[in-house]
């Protein structure tokens, strides 16, 4: 145990080896996935993220709607002794860009150098598109999305990856509000658009870019 980590108190100090645990099993960490690890209460958790994040320790930025991949910043793992992770941003899983399926939970790698290309900071991450429907501004099946976390709902027609109600599943639409309903609207005209309740359409972050690939490289 190092010296910092020491002076954690008990329950931030659990939190924050079991995030460093679940990084190591590739996982895209949630406070409810902290919570059922911990067998605590996730409103305890966000309270000991919060804790952590004021020391530097943790990416953590939660608003109402919006949720936030949480991980080690370079300070928690310098804290906990560990060598730092892989230089790049890291490669969530897969996002639908047609029929909603299930976020991704695996670390699949690290891009590197993204920065030369794409206006990317830390805490932004990669997704992998499947699906067709944003084919009509370019963004093909197989090709990879830059996400930045956001703490305040998108502008009208901007791009945007959200948790879709009562699925678990998440897309990437543009985003359409009139009064207390979203329309998610897709760039394909065969790909009909989905309206949902606001207070229901949990936002994760928006687009910022993406990397289209060969055909031959896609999946």
């Amino acid at each position: 145990m190092t010296r910092t980590e020491g002076t954690l108190p008990g329950r931030q100090r659990d939190v924050l080896l079991t995030i460093a645990r679940l990084e190591q099993s590739s996982e895209l960490i949630s406070t409810a996935l902290i919570a059922r690890t911990l067998g605590l209460p996730r409103q305890n958790i966000r309270q000991y993220l919060l804790a952590l994040a004021e020391r530097h320790l943790v990416h953590y930025a939660p608003t109402e709607r919006h949720t936030t991949p949480i991980h080690l910043t370079a300070e928690g793992h310098r804290v906990l002794g560990h060598p730092l992770p892989p230089a790049g941003f890291p490669i969530l899983g897969e996002v639908a860009a047609g029929q909603p399926t299930l976020t991704g939970t695996h670390v699949e790698g690290h891009a590197l150098a993204l920065r030369d290309v794409l206006p990317l900071q830390e805490g932004d991450f990669l997704l992998r598109v499947r699906g067709e429907s944003m084919t009509g501004i370019g963004i093909f099946p197989g090709d990879l999305v830059a996400i930045r976390p956001v703490s305040a709902e998108p502008h009208s027609g901007t791009v945007a990856l959200v948790v879709l109600p009562g699925e678990g599943t998440a897309t990437l639409k543009r985003w359409h509000r009139k009064n207390g309903t979203v329309t998610l609207v897709s760039e394909n005209p065969d790909v009909p658009p989905l309206t949902f309740p606001t207070r229901d359409v949990q936002v994760q972050g928006e687009l910022i870019g993406h990397i289209g690939l060969r055909k031959d490289q896609r999946s």
